[in-house]
């Protein structure tokens, strides 16, 4: 009979955007607790991104643009990178991931965003609570539900040496889920047969953009197991169901959950950085000033003198206020404006150090 007490929680998946004007030496190590000459450097992109070069330690990666025009770097952890972190830094130091994500909302507060995490619950029971097999079952017969959505889809063939993977939500979606046959992917990567590695299904969340900072943000508030809050997502999103109607829960998603309680999500509808910049401005009385300036050209009650002093000014943006433009930029689709932003802000300090 499956126990909870063959389940674990982790993370597997951790990226964060570092918004950080301050060289990458001192981002490793204010972020990581890593000394910077670990990493070794080589071009490499990140998808979706215009970065040019990452640095690279024990699979842990931070992607950046070597000219200076983004003012922002990716840290990016797989889970193999994670491992790598929680055994040979962390627990050297006796912290916990928990600990390095604590550390970096005290010390960076609003500079940064994390973009991407997966929580999972490892299943290490001999026989355990489902199979990705079993579920997939379930969702050909539609009996499932996650939040509003019934989309679902499988990777892989239905053999119990390869192993599958069903996921839930669409690629596109900021929370999907995947439920995969661990046993039968580290066989293959160790090039061992499926039964030289012990029973291992994973349920794996992959959250993103807003819901991975605020599922981090929620965990870090709460004093709750990592395992708990997870279940408790999937307590009050994901269903399964025996029959047509919905009125009997499969039996094992029900055990498998255990006494956890419901947890939603939901995201605050925040302003931006660059919205909040112009807040101050309209409401704290800068504004004011400036169209005093514009009242007193239109009705000539500045001298020659007075008017040169800040026409021939020129004005750059400070690199904060330049990385917000970029962001408001991208996000609308006119990456064309982001060199023209570059050019008008005041030189950052190199990213790179000595």
């Amino acid at each position: 009979m499956a126990s909870q007490n063959n389940l674990r929680a982790l993370f597997d998946w951790i990226q964060i955007q570092l918004f950080i004007n301050e060289p990458l030496d001192t981002i490793i190590h204010n972020v990581l607790g890593i000394p910077s000459d670990y990493f070794f450097l080589k071009q490499g992109k990140l998808e979706h991104y215009d970065y040019d070069h990452v640095v690279e330690y024990g699979a842990i990666r931070i992607y950046f643009d070597s000219s200076e025009q983004k003012l922002d770097c990716m840290l990016v952890m797989s889970g193999e990178a994670l491992e790598f972190y929680r055994t040979e830094v962390l627990g050297k130091m006796k912290l916990t991931v928990k600990d390095f994500l604590l550390n970096l909302f005290q010390v960076y507060e609003n500079q940064f965003r994390i973009t991407r995490v997966d929580p999972a619950i490892d299943d290490w029971n001999t026989i355990p609570y489902f199979t990705p097999q079993q579920l997939m079952k379930i969702c050909r017969k539609k009996r499932f539900i996650y939040g509003k959505s019934t989309y679902f889809d499988v990777y892989g063939l239905e053999t119990k040496e390869k192993g599958m993977t069903v996921y839930l939500k669409p690629p596109s979606a900021d929370d999907r889920l995947k439920f995969y046959d661990k046993q039968a992917e580290q066989a293959k990567k160790q090039g061992v047969r499926k039964k030289d590695i012990p029973p291992w299904i994973r349920t794996e969340i992959v959250f993103r953009r807003e819901k991975a900072h605020e599922f981090v943000r929620h965990y870090l508030a709460l004093d709750i197991e990592l395992i708990d809050l997870v279940k408790g997502y999937l307590k009050a999103k994901v269903k399964f169901y025996t029959d047509d109607e919905f009125k009997t829960p499969l039996r094992a998603w029900v055990k498998f959950l255990g006494k956890s309680r419901p947890f939603s999500l939901s995201i605050p509808k925040t302003k931006s950085g660059l919205v909040k910049k112009f807040d101050w401005y309209f409401h704290h009385g800068a504004i004011a000033v400036y169209h005093a300036y514009l009242f007193c050209i239109e009705n000539h009650l500045l001298s020659h003198d007075e008017r040169m002093v800040y026409e021939e000014k020129e004005v750059l943006f400070p690199p904060d206020l330049a990385s917000e433009l970029q962001k408001r930029a991208t996000q609308y689709g006119r990456t064309e404006l982001v060199e023209p932003i570059v050019e008008r802000t005041k030189k950052a300090t190199s990213r790179t150090g000595d």
